[in-house]
């Protein structure tokens, strides 16, 4: 069983410590958007970040995990990395970003060789907020709710996952 789980591999942009995160910005945020963000997702009548752990054979053993779904959003890029066995690195640069109110801008890719992406927020006063990510052609690829990390108070959780090892 394959899982893909995002993480953001540079340490400089934020700390995981002890299932808390840290955001580098020294408070020079120009725009809402501007922030790591975590993907949250419904439990209960509440949220949660899930951990799952690595799939990676060197990390397997070691009982190391990675915090799935991370996006660092900065002035007109973003980075997403998804985990599975191997890290991949996506970096997209070169948005025309479009304010379109207080609480909603679009990035459109200046090439249109890459996703297109929007950003809404839900909850301004507890910082969530909708990301919608768009195929280069304009049909809707996905839409998850995310929170500022630096404003998460939503329980980390560990997935325990089954897996064959005969896959490795």
């Amino acid at each position: 069983m394959k899982i893909a789980t995002l993480l953001l591999l540079c340490t400089a942009l934020f700390a995981q410590q002890k299932g808390t995160f840290t955001d580098m910005r020294d408070g020079k945020t120009k725009a809402p958007y501007e922030a790591t963000w975590l993907k949250i997702i419904k439990m209960n009548n509440s949220y949660a970040v899930l951990n799952y752990p690595s799939l990676h054979p060197s990390l397997l053993n070691a009982g190391k995990t990675r915090t799935m779904w991370i996006c660092k959003a900065e002035s007109d890029s973003m980075i997403w990395t998804i985990f599975s066995d191997e890290p991949e690195v996506f970096k997209y640069k070169d948005f025309n970003v479009v304010k379109l109110n207080d609480n909603s801008y679009e990035f459109n890719s200046k090439t249109k060789k890459q996703n297109d992406f929007r950003f809404d927020y839900v909850d301004k006063s507890n910082h969530i907020a909708q990301w919608s990510v768009y195929y280069s052609y304009g049909k809707l690829q996905a839409t998850d709710m995310y929170i500022d990390s630096l404003y998460n108070t939503f329980p980390i959780v560990d997935v325990e996952v089954e897996f064959d090892e005969s896959d490795y």
